[in-house]
């Protein structure tokens, strides 16, 4: 009977949170990474681009530049607001899975423009693809197909 007393007390207690210490409720475990994607309705940077937006524009620019290498300068004006969401985006969601590709696109887009411009864009956002997501699988292509590219050592 003591036994079923004690446990229905432990019970009630834990039903009430107040079986762990209040600084153990409130702190997350240091080694657990809360991976949070950001939703598809949340806009980003001045141009309050959503997550597949991001991904269309970087899409759109890498053909007209495919079509049009000559017009590269005219390609960067707008790839420097896709990137200011892409900025805007990892800080609010920096654990989201699909920022890596998203960068990797960027950069490559950058490193396909042939102007002076273009080459310090495409280097700028080479070193910010491997110092965030260097160990990622798109890490890895950035420094086997772009890092060579653009001649970063």
């Amino acid at each position: 009977m003591r036994t079923t007393g004690v446990l229905f007390f432990v019970f009630a207690l834990c039903m009430l949170g107040i079986s762990a210490p209040l600084e153990a409720r409130t702190k997350p475990h240091p080694h657990h990474v809360v991976m949070r994607v950001a939703p598809a309705d949340e806009y980003f940077g001045r141009l309050k681009m959503s997550i597949l937006g991001i991904r269309n524009q970087l899409h759109d620019l890498a053909l007209r530049l495919q079509y049009t290498p000559n017009k590269g300068e005219d390609v960067l004006g707008s790839a420097t607001m896709v990137e200011d969401a892409l900025h805007d985006w990892e800080h609010k969601y920096p654990a989201d899975p699909w920022l890596p590709r998203s960068v990797y696109d960027l950069t490559t887009l950058y490193s396909n423009v042939h102007t002076a411009h273009g080459h310090v864009a495409a280097v700028h956002a080479l070193r910010w693809m491997l110092a965030r997501y260097g160990r990622t699988h798109y890490g890895a292509l950035a420094r086997a197909q772009i890092k060579p590219h653009v001649g970063l050592r």
